[in-house]
């Protein structure tokens, strides 16, 4: 029996993939004077969707390590990724001002299935490689706050998704077995973290995750869901099953 649902959150409730991807490629296209351009990041990033930032930015400093290298003058691992992260994280915070922006880019079927199971009282969690601050706040602005029974985040793991310790730590908060609980992904390295840690998983896809979730092979056609429209009424058909 299905007693809970954990929700990803980037590029699952709200499409922040996209901003975040973005938010990188200019930080990069910057940093190299134009060298790299925003298209050739974004056109690589769908390989890092789900990591932490850590392993983001160091897949991209490994993409574009000579050019980083040469415009920014040091050769300096260490300084190089600072400079990416502190670059990123400007414009992405600038990103997380515009609220108006961020509505538009609400996952309104996953948040649908998100409300379904809370007034169903099954658990819902949020676990997310998001850092504490950003989550609360996406959840606030989302208005799921209440609508969630926990939240975990890249701060209370040691190790970041494809490893399943962030749902093992919500399965084990909740007490529940990894059987009863059901984790809503869009990414192979979240979709590897819900099933090492051995619960149900289902994708749902977007434009920057769904062929690289078709062509890893995680997972049966029956659990990724390229048509959210029709999420809640599988997911709930399969949580019926389990009966």
């Amino acid at each position: 029996m299905i007693k809970a649902i954990i929700f990803d959150l980037d590029g699952t409730l709200i499409q922040t993939e996209v901003l975040k991807a973005t938010s990188y490629a200019q930080a990069i296209q910057h940093l190299t004077q134009n060298s790299i351009q925003e298209k050739q990041v974004l056109d690589i990033f769908g390989k890092y969707v789900g990591l932490s930032r850590d392993k983001v930015v160091a897949g991209l400093f490994g993409e574009f390590s000579s050019e980083l290298q040469y415009h920014l003058n040091t050769k300096n691992v260490h300084v190089v990724q600072e400079h990416i992260i502190t670059k990123r994280l400007a414009i992405y915070n600038d990103i997380l001002q515009d609220t108006q922006l961020l509505s538009k880019h609400f996952c309104r079927f996953t948040l649908a299935l998100l409300e379904r199971a809370h007034s169903e009282k099954l658990h819902t969690v949020l676990a997310t490689m998001s850092h504490q601050e950003q989550a609360q706040k996406m959840a606030a602005i989302m208005g799921i706050t209440d609508q969630l029974d926990l939240i975990f985040t890249r701060d209370d793991v040691e190790h970041g998704k494809p490893d399943p310790e962030i749902y093992l730590k919500a399965k084990d908060a909740l007490k529940l077995e990894a059987k009863e609980c059901l984790v809503i992904e869009d990414s192979v390295n979240g979709i590897k973290a819900g099933l090492n840690a051995g619960m149900h998983v289902f994708a749902v896809t977007n434009n920057v995750t769904r062929q690289s979730v078709h062509s890893c092979r995680l997972l049966e056609a029956a659990y990724i869901v390229d048509q959210l429209e029709d999420l809640t009424s599988r997911v709930f058909a399969f949580i019926k099953d389990q009966d």
